[in-house]
């Protein structure tokens, strides 16, 4: 099966990918880094292990040359640097381009077609279930003519780029650039890479570092206070349901009863008929309210724990109401979890199950729930239609449903997991982690 790891951080510099460039080490997505070189050895030397290390970690990747080192030039030099090269050419995992056709179409150099290409081959690596994209280009083809509008460009994509699963190393002949456009070059992008052969030092952009660690922990106070929201309406709706249970569905119950009572003592007339009727009506405000506490938030969840709650919901909501055959299963080992941990998780449980109603055309799906060292996982898998996860993930954000995604903040906010398994034809399993309460 394809599998999709929905990673607790995405397009936000946390997830680390291996540059296979020594001085480098890893860096995360949305890196932008350009490298002052002096020969062509120089380039083989940074980029053959910058690809062959993004080709190993499931990427794809594109390198566009220029005259200091030809298309011909590169894939030789991958050949003798990677095993399998030719495969993985043939299946379309690397792509070698001149800078004739990628940055000079039609021999003019349009900003806008460059920055929505690389976006364009970014959507089809995904949707072809790669990692994500790095990609390298040769500017040993610019001239003062197009210094400045490539320059902007270079500015405009240090921005974009933070927002994509992309590393982008730009590659400059530093015979070739005076001491200002060394400057230009350097403050476009985050890292600068400097030197020859085996000895490279890494010059960083210290302000655009600064506005990185400002906006991540921006970001991780937006998503803190996004949790303690979440949590505050479970907590406010499992309120509201115990005040409708005890006090409202109490007293329509018990005021039933005693008009039953005085139905029954009525043998037949009017009045009979009429307490018949405000007893029929009690019994559907009966139902409809406790319809509504579960709606609200699950008793069973409180009173006999997270396993017994889902068990009631399967039967109650997705079997007695849409009709898809449902099993429940549970390893039997103690699961201690803090009470925000089981609402959350019951939350998740649902969304995936109503998401199983809603677009698997399903007869059966399958909980299961079991304990692994101090982690509590929980699957739930369905014979329906399947998907391909990466696509469906990709438009569910272009069009504004954040269905999957608000269950991947939720778990990566208690330091939970999702993953989802899919592929059309085959069904979809989502399986979820979190950890155990201690002691």
């Amino acid at each position: 099966m394809e599998v999709l790891a929905i990673t607790q951080e995405k397009n936000t510099g946390q997830v680390s990918r291996k540059t296979g460039i020594s001085a480098l080490g890893s860096v995360a997505w949305g890196t932008h880094v350009c490298v002052f070189y002096k020969s062509k050895q120089d380039l083989i030397t940074v980029l053959v292990p910058y690809f062959k290390a993004g080709l190993e970690n499931n990427e794809f990747c594109m390198w566009v040359t220029s005259e200091a080192l030809t298309v011909e030039e590169a894939a030789n030099a991958m050949r003798k640097g990677t095993p399998d090269f030719d495969e993985y050419l043939k299946r379309g995992q690397m792509e070698i381009r001149p800078y004739t056709q990628w940055y000079l179409e039609d021999g003019t150099f349009d900003r806008e077609r460059v920055l929505q290409g690389w976006m364009d081959k970014l959507n089809e690596a995904l949707v072809n279930g790669y990692a994500g994209m790095r990609v390298t280009g040769d500017l040993a083809w610019l001239d003062k003519r197009t210094w400045k509008a490539f320059n902007d460009y270079e500015n405009e994509l240090n921005v974009k780029i933070d927002k994509y699963d992309i590393v982008a190393v730009c590659t400059y002949n530093l015979d070739q650039c005076e001491a200002a456009e060394i400057v230009d070059v350097a403050s476009a992008h985050q890292l600068a890479l400097v030197g020859k052969r085996r000895e490279w030092r890494v010059v960083k952009n210290a302000e655009r570092k600064r506005a990185q660690q400002r906006a991540r922990e921006y970001q991780a106070q937006l998503k803190s206070l996004a949790l303690q929201s979440s949590l505050a309406e479970e907590r406010e709706r499992h309120r509201i349901a115990t005040e409708l249970h005890d006090r409202i569905g109490q007293s329509l119950a018990v005021s039933k009863i005693k008009l039953d009572a005085l139905h029954h003592s009525v043998l037949s007339g009017e009045a009979g008929e009429v307490l018949e009727d405000v007893c029929n009506a009690l019994g559907q405000a009966i139902a409809q309210t406790r319809s509504l506490t579960f709606d609200l938030s699950s008793p069973i969840l409180h009173e006999l724990g997270l396993e017994a709650a889902i068990d009631s919901w399967l039967a109650e909501q997705i079997e007695a109401k849409y009709h898809i055959s449902t099993e429940f299963v549970d390893d039997g080992q103690p699961k201690l979890l803090d009470d925000d941990v089981r609402a959350l998780l019951f939350r998740n449980v649902r969304e995936l199950l109503m998401n199983v109603v809603r677009h698997a055309n399903a007869s059966k799906v399958k909980v299961s729930v079991w304990r692994a060292d101090n982690q509590m996982h929980i699957s739930v898998q369905d014979n329906g239609v399947g998907f391909e996860p990466a696509e469906a993930l990709a438009k569910g954000v272009r069009e504004g449903k954040y269905g999957l995604f608000s269950v991947k903040e939720r778990l990566g906010q208690i330091g939970g997991h999702l993953e989802i398994e899919s592929r059309p034809g085959h069904g979809c399993k989502g399986a979820m982690t979190a950890p155990l309460k201690q002691g």
